[in-house]
């Protein structure tokens, strides 16, 4: 009876290595028009998930900071020339082991459309909820354009 435990034990820690190294593995990307992805240092980002996010100027920045950011220094955070640019964000919540994100701009000038795409890669195996903002620098939306958001699960 102890050796079938012992078997079932190495089998089981056996297949959680497996899945924790193909977890190791996972890595965020970004492509397309993304000119780079925001970090917000040591703030704490108080918004809803699911929740998608856009700023295109100083005004509204400054007052996303007041009102969401927590706990932090705000005058450490890289500036953002939203002449030219705006701060993305497209929070979203999976669960899993571990997740990488595969972020994409693409701009489609004939549909006037912007579509910020997220591809989600999952390691499955565990139940744990991940929580990732995605926020990016992209060129700043011209008028007439719309905005389109997508998310994936590979």
């Amino acid at each position: 009876m102890r050796l079938i435990g012992f078997v079932i034990l190495v089998s089981i820690a056996v297949f959680l290595n497996n899945c924790n190294r193909e977890c190791r593995n996972l890595a965020n990307t970004q492509s397309g028009d993304i000119v780079k992805v925001y970090e917000f240092g040591d703030c704490f980002l108080y918004t809803s998930l699911d929740s998608q996010v856009v700023i295109d100027d100083a005004t509204k920045w400054t007052a996303f900071k007041q009102k969401y950011l927590k706990y932090c220094d705000t005058l450490k955070l890289e500036s953002i020339d939203f002449s030219k640019h705006m701060l993305m964000g497209y929070k979203l919540r999976v669960y899993a082991c571990n997740v990488a994100f595969h972020r994409k701009l693409i701009i489609d000038d004939s549909a006037k459309t912007y579509t910020y795409s997220i591809e989600t890669e999952l390691c499955r195996g565990c139940n744990s909820e991940l929580n990732s903002p995605n926020w990016v620098i992209m060129p700043k939306l011209p008028a007439g354009y719309k905005m389109d958001f997508r998310n994936k699960v590979r």
